[in-house]
């Protein structure tokens, strides 16, 4: 949570915004961040979707990408992300896909992630791979906790 609490309170500093585009953490980042009072200054909201059709006709990610690259994938990840800020218009936007079991997803095996941050239009994308015996709670809090180290690393350069 002082992670958290960090990132919030260096948001709020530096008056920017943020907004996350979820699969695999099925809300769980949006969940950390709403749990710090004032999160509501710098956290526009989210979007979770969980399949591939809505990830298309709801949270505007291209088809295509999703064929061509599998939907977990750094391409997916960094499509998730930037339709997420152009939906909100935040100065942040991070997104969420991967792989939380039981099995393999697209021949890529549990505890595959890739996650991505843009700011200042430049997508920086995070792979992940997390212990693929680990439940599925713990697979989630990982990936959402270490994209929260990441946040604090880049907006701090």
């Amino acid at each position: 949570m002082k992670m958290t609490q960090k990132l919030i309170q260096l948001l709020q500093q530096k008056q920017l915004t943020i907004a996350a585009y979820e699969s695999i953490t099925g809300g769980l980042f949006s969940h950390l961040l709403t749990n710090i009072p004032n999160a509501s200054q710098v956290f526009l909201g989210s979007i979770v979707t969980y399949t591939n059709d809505v990830k298309v006709n709801i949270g505007h990610v291209s088809a295509a990408i999703i064929t061509q690259y599998g939907v977990v994938s750094k391409q997916t990840a960094e499509a998730m992300a930037i339709a997420c800020q152009n939906q909100f218009n935040s100065d942040l936007a991070v997104s969420f896909t991967g792989n939380a079991g039981p099995g393999k997803l697209e021949q890529l095996p549990i505890g595959t992630i890739f996650a991505t941050i843009v700011y200042q239009n430049q997508p920086t994308t995070v792979e992940l791979s997390l212990n693929p015996t680990w439940p599925r709670e713990k697979i989630k809090l990982i990936a959402a906790e270490t994209i929260i180290n990441h946040l604090l690393q880049i907006i701090l350069k």
